[in-house]
């Protein structure tokens, strides 16, 4: 599953990353994106994500780790930045920009 797939679920959730566990914040989808919103958090929307419903608490995995030393770090700023934004830890003009209100 993709970052991507998360947005049109009907989920409130957990999120982490897969490596330091920095990222840590609560989603709640659906989730629409402008047209912006999709080309720049493209990449991030291309992240694998394990999700987990099973336990009490739902979590998803965002997995940011990679072969490439520590690029993990700049994916990690990238994942943080879409999902803070989503929750409105970011200006209103990029979220009017980036996220649709229902």
């Amino acid at each position: 599953m993709k970052v991507k797939d998360l947005l049109t679920m009907d989920i409130e959730i957990d999120v982490y990353d897969d490596v330091c566990e920095e990222l840590a914040i609560c989603f709640c989808a659906p989730q629409g994106l402008t047209e912006e919103g999709m080309k720049h958090f493209a990449e991030v929307l291309e992240y694998e994500i394990d999700i987990d419903t099973t336990g009490d608490f739902k979590t998803a995995i965002v997995h940011i780790d990679g072969d490439d030393g520590n690029g993990w770090k700049k994916r990690l700023r990238k994942a943080e930045e879409f999902f803070y934004s989503a929750a409105g830890y970011c200006a209103d003009t990029d979220y009017q920009k980036w996220f649709k209100e229902d």
